[in-house]
Order: structure tokens, then C-alpha cells, then sequence
């Protein structure tokens, strides 16, 4: 891959805020890009200021070089801190300050980019839909819906957490997809279901939460991370996923932007989100992700007139979370 050349002005203790019990005051730091000049209020410590510049190939690349500049500075502190609270064996106490630093590392570093802090070029920005789109892959299902034998609705899914020691998995659809079943199937991309469990479900916000054990499964699963609805600004750039007419499509992703937040429809109170990422029937109960792979809505309808483009809804998943504490109050 071309490099590409990314200049930041960097004061240290940006880098050491990484770790949050550094943090002690705040300053006015400027990211300079090949683009742009910008500046953000960062937590920061008060270091001399010097300048980096990064040459890099990918992320992965640019979060590898800036872990190898913070380590030493973040490592006594964090070693420290991990030795006087509980008594690990240094070899995996070495690896759990790796992890940690390079974790805070990539999550503040991806933060900056997500508030446009730091400018990216298309070949990051082509990575970051691979990314979401590779989660998405495995984590967005079908739900299928039946009364009896009767199958009555279709509609997506998006799986959201993993018991690990019961070995089950959770996931969130909309109400109206599960509307008068009395039993329910997981679908994936390869055809097979396995039974699901409806937990709960809230027909105000259109919202239901179901679950499915993982045993005898041959599925490589991922779940997805929920994220912050209340960030959304109007035009981030949006990713809704899901089985747009039914599962001939399936796994379907589209691409738009936040066209307004806190959008009330009808008689309807829920402040919905609305994008213009292209949904159709089948995409209801699908996750709305952003760039970072977070769910940050979950699709529940259109408007669909013939003198009406892309005017997509989907319910803030901040909303959703209150609904999830109702039905499965320990998956969060």
C-alpha cells in the first residue's frame, strides 16, 4: 500500500491521557494534517510540546508506531498499579500492561478521528468499512417468526452479547418482526437456525430481545459493541445492515449519513434517527452502525411514497438499552 504521511502536533501528556488517572487538566492541542489545521480541547498533562511525524502503511501500522512513543512513559505507572492491587504472575503481568497500553492506545487514537480531530485519507476510510462490514458479517442474523408451524414475519437481527458460561447469545430485533409468533428461529448466512427464546419486548419503541444457546453451533459469531446515540451529530456517515426483502439478500450493508436526530413520526414519541442509508422490509429489527463498528441505532421503517427518497428511521440505541435492562437486566 502507498504510505501515506500524517503529521500531528503532539504534547506528550495527550499521549499519557491515554491512561485515564493521568489526566489532570485541560489544554488546547492543534492536529495537523497534509489537509487541515483543527483544534479540540484535549486532558492532557503539562509536558513540553514536540512535533511526530508518523509514516504509516495502515491503522494498524499508525497504533503500533504511536504504542512503541507512549510505552515507556505509561508502563511504570501501570505496572505499578496492577502489582500493588492483586498478585499476578509477571509474565502474564507483562502481557496484560501490553494489551492494555496498546488497547488505550487504539481507543483514544480512534476517539480523535471519530470527532474529525484527525483527518484520514480514503485508503483508512476504505479500511474502516471493510471493518465494519467484517463485523457485520457475523453479527447480524435473521429472525424468522412463526405461529406454530405458520411462518408469519421476517425480519433481521444484530447480536449484541455472549454468556459465555451458560454459552448463549442475546440479540436485539424490533417488536414488529416477533408480533404475534409463538416461536421464533435464528437464521444465518449459510441457511442453518437454531431456536430462539423471545425474552421480552416493548411495542412503544418497537424493540424485542431474544436469545439462542450457542451449543452444537458451527458458526463463527461475533458480537457487536453497542454504542453512544447520544454523540450522533447530523452527517456522520452511517452503515445500516441487514435482509432487505427477505433472506435472498442477505446480509445486505448501505451506506449514508445521519440526516437528523431526535425525528418524532406520526403520533409516535420515539425520537428516532433519520439517515438515508437505503432499508427496505427485512432490514427492520438490523443494526445502524457507525465507523468505529458500533451499534448506535437499530432500523425500524421508511417512508415509502412514491415522491419520497431516502428517509430511513432507526430507534437511538441509547433508547434501546433501557429496554434491554428491562428484559435481560445481565447482559449489560
Amino acid at each position: 500500500m502507498i504510505k501515506k504521511i500524517l503529521s500531528l502536533a503532539l504534547i506528550l501528556g495527550f499521549m499519557m491521557s491515554l491512561y485515564a488517572c493521568f489526566s489532570v487538566n485541560a489544554e488546547e492541542t492543534t492536529f495537523l494534517t497534509t489537509e487541515t489545521t483543527m483544534t479540540t480541547q484535549v486532558t492532557t498533562l503539562t509536558i513540553d510540546e514536540s512535533i511526530k511525524t508518523y509514516n504509516y502503511t495502515d491503522f494498524n501500522d499508525l497504533v503500533n508506531q504511536i504504542y512503541v512513543d507512549v510505552y515507556e512513559q505509561i508502563y511504570a505507572e501501570l505496572y505499578a498499579e496492577y502489582s500493588e492491587t492483586i498478585f499476578i504472575d509477571p509474565e502474564q503481568l507483562e502481557l496484560n500492561i501490553y494489551e492494555e497500553i496498546y488497547a488505550q492506545v487504539e481507543a483514544e487514537l480512534w476517539a480523535q478521528i471519530n470527532t474529525g480531530n484527525i483527518t484520514i485519507v480514503m485508503d483508512d476510510f476504505l479500511d474502516q468499512l471493510l471493518n465494519v462490514a467484517e463485523i457485520a458479517n457475523h453479527s447480524v442474523i435473521g429472525v424468522s417468526t412463526y405461529n406454530d408451524s405458520e411462518g408469519i414475519a421476517l425480519g433481521s437481527g444484530v447480536i449484541y452479547f455472549y454468556d459465555s458460561f451458560a454459552n448463549v447469545y442475546y440479540l436485539i430485533t424490533n417488536q414488529h418482526v416477533v408480533e404475534g409468533g409463538n416461536n421464533f428461529k435464528v437464521v444465518f448466512a449459510n441457511g442453518d437456525e437454531v431456536v430462539a427464546t423471545l425474552l421480552g419486548a416493548d411495542d412503544e419503541v418497537d424493540i424485542a430481545i431474544l436469545s439462542f444457546s450457542g451449543a452444537g453451533l458451527d458458526q463463527d459469531i461475533t458480537v457487536s459493541v453497542l454504542g453512544d446515540s447520544d454523540a450522533l451529530t447530523q452527517g456522520t456517515i452511517v452503515l445500516a445492515s441487514g435482509n432487505p426483502r427477505g433472506y435472498n439478500f442477505f446480509g445486505s450493508m448501505t451506506m449514508g449519513i445521519v440526516a437528523g436526530i431526535n425525528r418524532i413520526i406520526d403520533d409516535n414519541t420515539t425520537p428516532y434517527i433519520q439517515h438515508d442509508a437505503a432499508i427496505n422490509s427485512g432490514n427492520s429489527g438490523g443494526p445502524l452502525y457507525n465507523l468505529l463498528g458500533e451499534v448506535i441505532g437499530i432500523n425500524v421503517s421508511k417512508y415509502a411514497i412514491t415522491d419520497i427518497e431516502g428517509m430511513g428511521f432507526a430507534i437511538p440505541i441509547n433508547l434501546v438499552k433501557t429496554v434491554i435492562e428491562t428484559f435481560a437486566p445481565t447482559t449489560i
